[in-house]
């Protein structure tokens, strides 16, 4: 058995900070390559129309929904059974799931049949799922500290920008040589970068820890294990009979959709996943449309599409500014500025709109490439705070369960993001062939351009708009969350909740829109902390 105590003792280093976050190269750097061009490799080279490419990739998005939330109350439970405590509940995931990704290369590999892209897609997505419900949780569970916690989530959502840029840089690199016409090209650029993906992935689970299942709330199972190994084997085979035999298949659905709807109840996680999934979603839409957009509406190729994309590399070296000012000021200041930059951004886009073709080309050119920059600026800044917040969560979560459960939070998280993602894509694509969209002209009528501008503009700056809103009431921060995890540490050590300082409990209640420590709802909220 991994001696989780002793890993626990371990210092967020740079070294380890890198480990854990170049797994988002996986993480974040497949989205980039997806939604930048698998839509149009398949529309040009797999001999699908705009619909059914958009229609695989929601399809497979609502299939992923459905695996995400069955991978989050899996991960986080893993320690109930001997395999989970034996090779830990995260970093075992994390090792099957590096040499599954290599499957992907199918994806890029023309003269299949249709039904073939659609089953890889599927599969590649559910993996990525996966991979998403162990991850995710890590950082939160290396450390409690919040300075190291901001640090591994800083660095993992450089590393995740850098492989986006990097994708972006090396895609208009490779189609600029081969031309973006032939398959070649992306062929050559997709295949190394999924071989890379498989290499960053297991470079993770060789440099990350977990908690024991004592620090997780699942103490009374390792506990049990080894009184049921002191009495030996025939106690053992019983023990692993009842483990096994726990309740009707439909029992355990229900169970399951119990637990994920439990994560609702909590104030903080409903904001943050409203602003959360509006983001997504929004870059999503975006990465979709933005390539076709450039193409048809601005009448260049994809490598200046390429080329544009790459510009958000500017704000890498702003992550740690970024880690700091949220240290420093919380959540909230950082998500009014960057959404109310984003906006600024988006309406100098419709002027470069507006503008193309009369402006002289290299004066439009670098007015579009600043109007780039700062767009992605603005997006990385307001894109990295719920990544930074979400292992804050679960301590909320915690001081009211007395469970830590990230996984479930992914879980769900995720669940709603692809199921939305896969509805959003659907619709992309109903509204492009509506207005006309045809992949295989070299040309689109009006209407098309029109579709692709509203899209563009339209859907992502309503998102921002929403999510500003929502962010004005999101009180999770520093200060408070050292508030929680007091308390649990409180609990553990047998405080009541009854007994709470009254400016804690309005802190607490404030995070979990539940009462906390009052009357009738004590012992529902003092059920103490396993382990």
């Amino acid at each position: 058995m991994p001696d989780h105590d002793s890993d626990r003792k371990r210092k967020i280093t740079l070294k380890s900070a890198i480990g854990y976050g170049v797994g988002d190269f996986f993480g974040g750097g497949q989205m980039a390559l997806i939604g930048t061009y698998l839509a149009l490799f398949w529309t040009r080279f797999c001999g699908m129309s705009i619909g059914t490419a958009q229609a695989f990739i929601g399809m497979s998005a609502l299939i992923s929904a459905v695996a995400a939330l069955c991978f989050g109350i899996l991960d986080d439970n893993l320690y109930r059974f001997r395999l989970g405590r034996r090779f830990g509940r995260r970093r075992l995931i994390i090792f099957m799931v590096s040499p599954m990704i290599l499957l992907g290369i199918l994806m890029w590999i023309p003269g299949f049949p249709t039904p073939v892209y659609f089953v890889t897609y599927a599969f590649w997505i559910i993996v990525a799922q996966l991979f998403a419900a162990a991850y995710n949780p890590l950082a939160g569970e290396m450390t409690r500290d919040f300075g190291e916690r901001n640090k591994l989530s800083t660095t993992r959502l450089t590393i995740s920008g850098l492989s986006g840029t990097v994708i972006l840089i090396a895609g208009g690199f490779i189609l600029g040589i081969f031309g973006d016409r032939h398959p070649k090209g992306y062929m050559i650029l997709a295949i190394s970068i999924v071989v890379l993906f498989s290499v960053a992935v297991f470079i993770c689970w060789h440099s990350t820890w977990e908690m024991t299942p004592q620090e997780a709330g699942f103490g009374q199972y390792a506990r049990e294990e080894g009184k049921f190994a002191a009495a030996g084997d025939a106690n053992s085979k019983t023990r692993s009979k009842d483990e096994s035999r726990h309740g009707t298949f439909i029992h355990r659905i229900a169970m399951a959709l119990a637990e994920y709807a439990s994560t609702l109840r909590l104030s903080i996680f409903r904001k943050h996943l409203c602003i959360y999934l509006l983001i997504q979603i929004s870059n999503d839409v975006f990465g979709q449309v933005f390539v076709f957009f450039v193409i048809y509406d601005w009448n260049r190729t994809a490598a200046f599409a390429s080329l544009l994309l790459s510009s958000g590399v500017i704000s890498l070296p702003l992550m740690p500014l970024f880690s700091t000012m949220l240290t420093r000021f919380g959540p909230k200041p950082l998500y009014a500025v960057g959404f109310v930059g984003a906006l600024t951004s988006l309406l100098l886009m419709f002027v470069s709109t507006i503008v193309v073709g009369r402006l002289p080309d290299p004066w439009w050119t670098v007015f579009v490439y600043a109007r780039s920059i700062l767009y992605f600026t603005f997006r990385s800044l307001y894109g990295s705070v719920p990544w930074a917040m979400f292992p804050f969560i679960s301590d909320v979560d915690q001081v009211v369960t007395g469970r830590y459960r990230p996984s479930t939070f992914s879980g769900i998280q995720a669940g709603l993001r692809q199921m939305f993602s896969g509805l959003a894509n659907i619709l992309v694509g109903m509204v492009l062939m509506w207005c006309g969209f045809d992949s295989t002209r070299h040309w689109q009528p009006q209407s098309a351009k029109l579709g692709l501008a509203v899209l563009m503009f339209g859907w992502v700056a309503v998102s921002v708009i929403v999510a500003l809103l929502v962010s004005r009431a999101f009180t999770l921060d520093r200060r408070t969350d050292a508030v929680v995890l007091d308390e649990i540490n409180r609990k553990r050590e047998g405080g009541r909740p009854c007994d709470i300082a009254p400016g804690d409990r309005a802190v607490i209640e404030s995070l979990t829109g539940l009462p906390y420590g009052r009357g009738m709802d004590r012992e529902r909220a003092a059920g103490s902390l396993e382990g």
